[in-house]
């Protein structure tokens, strides 16, 4: 949304409504710093129950996340920031909501100087909050400390959990309320986990572990130990183990072992069901085992450097790929006519290598029937401006993109031929690409074509191009009546490129009213 028309929506869709607002999302953090600065959070919004902030700042805007406790509905918080030098500033600020019950917090660059401390009294601690949901904890004991301050805690989902030190616990609240824990990613030995479960797992009726430890498959006994001991009230068991292919000593595979095992009693008497695939693993040379619970979607079908193996196992799952979404990576050399498997749950594609040679109407005509080419809302694919026709060709077929990366690789050409330029014209009808991440060095003859390309962009984000980006800006604004829908240019820079931006825009009138944003090592031009 441009920086005009967010102004006339807050005047005359927002102002007059603010007492019957509900739902509330903002994205951008010039855009939340506008709009806190033009609305106080307070009793204002007195029916405001779900708020979404999106690509926050939040070191530098702290005061915007303390206003939030004036709102006196407020059960529902998403924030979703890229910068943030203590992240357990964010906690205190959501356990000083009054009533929230849901909260979920994601950040893509984070400094923790010290564990987070544990709660000392009830002013610290929210007596609401039910589910909380957070990225990647400094180590495991600022867990149990968050744990401290949420005393009614029924749901806790973590992202990863990768830190291997180990701090001792000096004090510890026991949860008395935690029934589910989702692990989506993790990445330290089962006996840690075992340690970590021992403490928190007493009430636990639901959980979902994803682990790539080579320990979470070497003794399936321990699994039913665990269980048995420290969470003999869950009924709900969700498992999925990417990892190195478990061998025995003699070095051979070790799944139809692994499925006997997970198929005595203990198992079949709570329904819980397993299966398993194998990928191969180009970077380390070596197969890679996928052995998980058959009642569960899987987020991957495969890393980017690995492709399908069949030949490893007879034993695997045969409706494996029913069990995958929402991406997958895939090579355009491995999908042909012969390729027998389809994954109806996928909605984000990546293609990992260099699609110059093959025939691209084939490999459309294929991976057409390998997913469902309308769903794709996502896609991350190799660029080089010589293939610039079979891009367009493939764009053409996955109409509902709306999110596109280009990792632009280097061409022995220099500049896009006339007939390339002419034959993007197909794609103005077809294209609804709103926000574009480009990485790499494109020609400034390709860069013409962007707004040409993708005519209904919002937001171009580009890294690696210090170089060359006045260059690049000034053809972006110059061209802007092929698209008027661009709002945002986000890229590398410092303050010197601030003043040799703000020069080159102003004495060429290139925009009117603009701001530049520093966030985390990126500048943000918003017009």
């Amino acid at each position: 949304m441009s920086k005009s028309n967010f102004n006339k929506r807050s005047i005359n869709i927002i102002r007059p409504y603010m007492n019957q607002i509900i739902s509330l999302q903002l994205s951008e953090t010039f855009f939340i710093k506008n709009f806190f600065t033009s609305f106080r959070s307070d009793t204002s919004f007195n029916r405001l129950e779900s708020l979404i902030l999106k690509k926050l700042n939040v070191n530098r805007s702290v005061a915007i996340l303390i206003s939030l406790a004036q709102l006196p509905r407020l059960f529902s918080f998403k924030i979703f920031c890229f910068e943030c030098n203590e992240l357990f500033t964010i906690f205190e600020s959501i356990f000083r909501l009054p009533v929230l019950r849901y909260a979920k917090v994601l950040c893509s660059s984070f400094v923790t100087t010290f564990p987070f401390p544990i709660a000392t009294s009830d002013n610290q601690r929210s007596m609401t909050l039910e589910y909380l949901s957070f990225p990647f904890p400094p180590d495991l004991t600022s867990i149990y400390n968050l744990l401290s301050y949420t005393p009614r805690l029924r749901r806790l989902s973590v992202e990863s959990i990768l830190d291997t030190r180990y701090k001792p616990l000096k004090q510890f609240i026991q949860p008395r309320n935690l029934t589910s824990i989702s692990l989506c990613y993790w990445d330290l030995s089962f006996d840690k986990f075992a340690s970590f479960i021992a403490i928190v797992g007493s009430e636990l009726e639901f959980l979902r572990i994803s682990i790539k430890h080579p320990t979470a498959l070497s003794n399936v006994y321990q699994w039913q130990q665990l269980i048995l001991r420290h969470m003999p009230r869950l009924r709900t068991f969700l498992f999925d183990y990417h990892g190195p292919l478990i061998k025995d000593a003699d070095g051979n595979s070790c799944c139809r072992t692994l499925l006997d095992e997970f198929t005595s009693p203990f198992w079949i008497e709570r329904q819980w069901f397993f299966a398993h695939s194998h990928c191969h693993h180009f970077s380390q040379k070596e197969e890679w085992l996928a052995f998980y619970s058959t009642q569960m979607r899987r987020r991957e079908f495969c890393l980017s450097d690995e492709s399908l193996d069949n030949n490893i196992c007879l034993y695997q799952d045969p409706f494996f790929y029913l069990s995958f979404g929402p991406r997958i990576g895939i090579k355009s050399q491995n999908i042909d006519a012969n390729f027998s498997f389809q994954f109806p749950y996928v909605t984000e594609l990546e293609i990992t290598d260099n699609y110059y040679r093959i025939n691209m109407n084939s490999f459309i005509d294929n991976l057409s029937h390998i997913i469902m080419m309308t769903n794709i809302t996502y896609l991350k694919i190799l660029f080089n401006n010589q293939w610039l026709n079979n891009f367009v060709k493939l764009l053409n077929r996955i109409p509902n993109v709306q999110k596109l990366v280009l990792d632009v690789r280097s061409s022995s050409k220099t500049e896009v031929s006339s007939d390339q330029q002419a034959n993007t014209v197909d794609l103005v009808c077809n294209n609804n690409v709103r926000d574009v991440q480009i990485t790499g060095e494109l020609t400034l003859a390709t860069i013409r074509l962007i707004n040409k390309l993708f005519p209904r962009m919002e937001c171009l984000r580009f890294l690696n191009r210090e170089n060359a980006l006045i260059p690049f800006v000034r053809i972006l604004l110059s061209n802007r009546t092929n698209n008027n829908h661009l709002f945002s240019l986000v890229f590398n820079g410092d303050d010197a490129m601030i003043k040799q931006l703000k020069t080159m825009i102003d004495n060429e009138k290139l925009l009117d009213n603009y701001n530049i944003e520093d966030r985390q090592d990126e500048l943000c031009l918003w017009w």
